[in-house]
């Protein structure tokens, strides 16, 4: 398993915030808790590729937003909101040693928060960030790798899909109580409820057997550990106030 991650921007309290949190407000304790992620990362036998951070961009170091991968082959987006645009081309281009890469349209706008891969399949998010568009281009990109996709319509609280949705194990999602409906899923998936009040804890990172988790989400971390995984709590408490979450800040391939 490989990962390529992004440093913090020395901008990065002026990241774009709206639905979690309303701003990082401490840059030192944002480093260290990228250090951390990246660490743990290590730990896991992932091999990290880390690019450097460019005080022109904020959101720079959520760079998941910026690439699908299915197999051997990348498929680049056109992120939703202009001010990150100008992100993609470092992604790019550490991408490129290692994947074949695709790219959207012009016109088509998707942020990769909104993408997950659930076994032979993708799940889509229809969302402010990512349009119709963008999902016909990925819709393409799929067909052509023998992958299914299934769109799902992100509720209104929510910036991405997955920032409230992530499979922990195979053939299981985790989403928070009265953000969707059973029926918004596949049918073959099985929907684990997390309380409402944890929504960001949905948002989970699993390799192998071990899960990374949002840390401070007791009924979460129970159900986490119930599936008999090895759960390693981060404090994500500045990547919370930037709507960040843990799948947001690498991008993983094998």
């Amino acid at each position: 398993m490989r990962a390529i991650v992004r440093k913090v921007s020395s901008s990065f309290d002026q990241a774009l915030a709206k639905y979690f949190g309303s701003g990082p407000t401490n840059l030192e304790e944002a480093f260290e808790q990228h250090e951390a992620y990246v660490k743990k990362l290590s730990d896991f036998g992932v091999s990290v590729k880390v690019i450097p951070s460019n005080s022109d961009y904020p959101d720079c170091c959520f760079v998941e937003d910026h690439a699908i991968v299915a197999g051997d082959s990348a498929l680049m987006t056109n992120a939703g909101h202009d001010s990150r645009l100008g992100e993609r081309n470092e992604v790019e281009f550490a991408l490129s040693e290692d994947l074949n890469l695709e790219y959207m349209s012009d016109g088509a706008r998707m942020d990769g928060g909104d993408v997950l891969k659930f076994g032979d399949t993708f799940l889509v998010g229809h969302s402010k960030r990512t349009n119709r568009r963008g999902i016909d281009d990925l819709k393409k990109f799929l067909s052509k790798r023998n992958f299914g996709l299934h769109v799902i319509e992100v509720p209104a609280e929510s910036l991405h899909l997955i920032s409230i949705c992530t499979s922990p194990v195979p053939g299981k999602l985790l989403a928070p109580e009265g953000w969707f409906k059973e029926s918004d899923f596949p049918l073959e998936s099985e929907i684990i409820w997390i309380p409402a009040s944890e929504a960001y804890a949905a948002n989970v990172l699993p390799i192998g057997n071990n899960v990374m988790m949002a840390k401070g989400y007791q009924s979460t971390l129970k159900i986490l550990k119930n599936l008999n995984l090895e759960v390693h709590e981060m404090d994500m408490s500045q990547f919370r106030e930037a709507d960040g979450s843990l799948t947001c800040l690498s991008v993983l391939y094998d």
